[in-house]
C-alpha cells in the first residue's frame, strides 16, 4: 500500500510539473506554421511532432476540450487544440518514463526505486517549470527528453538493441540526439556490436537531416544571440538551473561513480558546453536531454554517499527499497 501511495504521489507530481511547464511558459513557435511547414529553422527541421500537431489541430474532441479548459483555468496564452494535445502527450510520456524507471533503477544499482523518478521531476521543474525569463515551451521537448532519456539508461545498462530503437525515434524529434551517439562511442567503442549500432545511427541521423532539408528548404534561420549578453547578473540564477542546478554537485560527487559513469559525465559535460554555442544560455530547457543522465548519476552518488557515511538506516522510506 505504501508503494502504491508513493507511486500515486509521483504521478501527481509529474503531472503538476508538466502542467507548470505549459502554463508558466508560452510557445515560441507558431504551431499552425510548424504544422504547415513554414516555421523558421532549426525548429521546422524537427520532424516527428509535425504530424502529431496536424492531427491535434484537426481533432474535434481536443478543440472542444481546449475551449472548456481555457475558460476555467487562467494561463499565459490561449489554449489551443494543438497545445492541449502536446500537454496530454507530455503528461502520458513523462509518467510512463517515471513508471519505467522503477524497474530500470534496480538494474542500474539504485536501491531506492523511487529516487530516479523523483530527481527527474526536480530537474525538470527547476530547469523548465520555474522560469522568470525566457519562459518558452516547444512541442517536442518532453518527447525528446523521454526518448533520449530511455536510450541513455539503456546505454548505461549496455543494451544496444533497445538503445538503437529509442534513439532512432529521438533522431527525428531533435537533431541533438547525435550527442548520445558521441557519448556511446566513448563508453562502448571497444565493442564490435556497439560500433555497428552507432554507425547505423550516425547514418540515420545524417539521412534525417537530409530529409528535413529536402522537405523544408529555403527556410529562414533564427539568428544566434551574442554570448556576452547572457553574462549580465540577472541571467545567472536561471542560467545555473541547467539540469536542475545539479551539474556542479554531480561533478563534485563523481568519486562515488564507476569509471564508466564518470566518463559519461565527462563526455556529456563537454557536449553541454558545446550547446552554449547555439543555445540561449538562460533558456535552460535547451539542456533537457541530459535530465535522465543526471538523475541517474545524482541517485547513485546520493546512495553511495549515505552508505559510505553510515547514514543509511532502516526507516519508513528506506523500507521502500529493493531490499
Amino acid at each position: 500500500m505504501r508503494r502504491l501511495m508513493l507511486i500515486f504521489t509521483l504521478i501527481c507530481a509529474t503531472t503538476h510539473c508538466v502542467l507548470s511547464i505549459f502554463f508558466v511558459n508560452i510557445s515560441y513557435l507558431d504551431l499552425a506554421k510548424y504544422a504547415s511547414g513554414t516555421e523558421v529553422r532549426p525548429f521546422q527541421h524537427r520532424l516527428l511532432m509535425i504530424p502529431f500537431i496536424r492531427w491535434a489541430e484537426a481533432n474535434h474532441a481536443l478543440q472542444v476540450l481546449a475551449v472548456r479548459f481555457g475558460k476555467f483555468v487562467p494561463q499565459s496564452e490561449p489554449m489551443s487544440a494543438a497545445k492541449l494535445g502536446c500537454l496530454i502527450l507530455s503528461i502520458l510520456l513523462l509518467n510512463l518514463f517515471g513508471l519505467w524507471t522503477i524497474r530500470a533503477a534496480g538494474k542500474l544499482g539504485v536501491r531506492q526505486w523511487w529516487l530516479i523518478w523523483t530527481i527527474t521531476i526536480a530537474i525538470l521543474y527547476a530547469s523548465y517549470g520555474a522560469r522568470y525569463e525566457q519562459n518558452l515551451w516547444y512541442p517536442y521537448d518532453i518527447p525528446h527528453m523521454v526518448f533520449f532519456g530511455v536510450a541513455t539508461i539503456f546505454l548505461l545498462q549496455n543494451r544496444p538493441g533497445f538503445f538503437m530503437a529509442f534513439l532512432t525515434v529521438d533522431i527525428f524529434l531533435r537533431e541533438t540526439s547525435i550527442f548520445l551517439v558521441v557519448v556511446a562511442a566513448f563508453l562502448q567503442f571497444r565493442s564490435k556490436l556497439w560500433r555497428l549500432v552507432l554507425g547505423i545511427l550516425a547514418v540515420v541521423w545524417a539521412l534525417s537531416r537530409y530529409l528535413a532539408a529536402h522537405l523544408y528548404p529555403d527556410l529562414i534561420f533564427r539568428g544566434r544571440i551574442p554570448w556576452y549578453k547572457f553574462l549580465a547578473p540577472w541571467h545567472i540564477p536561471q542560467l545555473l538551473s541547467i539540469v536542475g542546478f545539479l551539474w556542479v554537485p554531480v561533478w563534485l560527487g563523481r568519486r562515488y561513480l564507476s569509471s564508466q559513469q564518470q566518463l559519461a559525465l565527462y563526455v556529456a559535460s563537454g557536449l553541454m558546453i558545446v550547446t552554449f554555442y547555439f543555445g540561449a544560455w538562460n533558456e535552460t530547457r535547451v539542456w533537457i536531454e541530459w535530465t535522465a543522465l543526471f538523475a541517474v548519476l545524482a541517485a547513485l552518488e546520493l546512495q553511495s554517499h549515505f552508505a559510505a557515511s553510515g547514514e543509511a538506516r532502516k526507516d519508513p522510506i528506506d523500507a521502500l527499497s529493493y531490499e
